[in-house]
Parts: structure tokens; C-alpha cells; sequence
């Protein structure tokens, strides 16, 4: 079956959509992981998220903070980053109170600006579909749906 079907046969009611939603996060991410990785040509997804989020993050750019905002654990920031060391693209620092810093090489950057037209053709033939207010919909919504994500940790941590 195919997700288009899928949701063609689960729209009938609230929570049957709620469901096909549900299910379509981890389909559509499993979907976007595949295709992307065949562009990437030195990296896996993971370690591009990992570039990605370590450029977005305030400093100190740490194990723990970047793992924050990936929701992954320390643990497996930090085996990201040492696959990532190990190609050249970061370096690992110590930081205070044994934190572990992740600093950016003149390689990431220079892997970043050549895969930046493949990158942009991506987000193109992904929200070719939209229009700019359906993405600022979609934007807003996302927003709503982290908001869920953290009560559904808060109930997680309480169980």
C-alpha cells in the first residue's frame, strides 16, 4: 500500500488520521534518510543533521547541547561526532566542567558550499508542492506538533 492510499483509506474519521499521521512521521523519515543519503556522498544523514545542528547551536557547542537539539542522547552525539572526526569534519575539544566541544573544520565548510546546489535542488522537489502559505502553515504546525512531542516526553519521564 501505498501512503497515499493509506491516507485515502484512514481519513474517515478523527482518529484513524490521527493514527495515519502518526505512522507517516516515521515513514516520511525513513523515506527522506533514503533518498538523501544516495545525494550525499561522504556522509550519512545523521552526520549531516549533526553538521546542521552543531552550526545552529549557541555555545558552547557541546556533546549535551547539540544532543538537545537533535533529541539524541550524549552517547550518541558523541559517536556521530567521533565518525565525523575521524573523516575530518569536526574536531573535539575539552570544554569546562568535562564537556566536550564540537568545533567545525575548514572541511565541513568546504563539504557544505559543494553539496549546497544539491541541498537547495532537495528542498526544492520537497516543497514543490506548496505553496508559501501552506509552508508557513506547515511551519506553524510543526511547532504545535514539537509542543505535543514535549508533553509526550514530560508523560514519559512521569511513567
Amino acid at each position: 500500500m501505498r501512503m497515499d492510499e493509506m491516507f485515502g483509506s484512514f481519513g474517515t474519521d478523527t482518529e484513524n488520521q490521527l493514527k495515519a499521521i502518526f505512522a507517516s512521521v516515521f515513514v516520511m523519515q525513513n523515506r527522506m534518510q533514503t533518498a538523501c543519503e544516495k545525494l550525499q556522498t561522504q556522509i550519512s544523514m545523521k552526520q549531516w543533521l549533526l553538521l546542521a545542528m552543531t552550526v545552529s547551536c549557541p555555545e558552547p557547542r557541546t556533546l549535551t547541547n547539540v544532543g538537545a537539539l537533535m533529541g539524541c542522547s550524549r552517547q550518541n552525539i558523541k559517536k556521530l561526532a567521533a565518525a565525523l572526526e575521524q573523516k575530518g569534519f569536526v574536531e573535539l575539544t575539552a570544554g569546562g566542567n568535562n564537556s566536550v566541544q564540537i568545533e567545525l573544520t575548514e572541511k565541513a565548510g568546504q563539504y557544505a558550499a559543494e553539496m549546497g546546489q544539491r541541498h537547495a535542488k532537495t528542498f526544492e522537489l520537497l516543497f514543490s508542492e506548496f505553496s508559501q502559505e501552506e509552508i508557513g502553515q506547515l511551519f506553524r504546525l510543526y511547532a504545535k506538533l514539537y509542543a505535543g512531542i514535549e508533553k509526550v516526553e514530560r508523560y514519559a519521564e512521569e511513567i
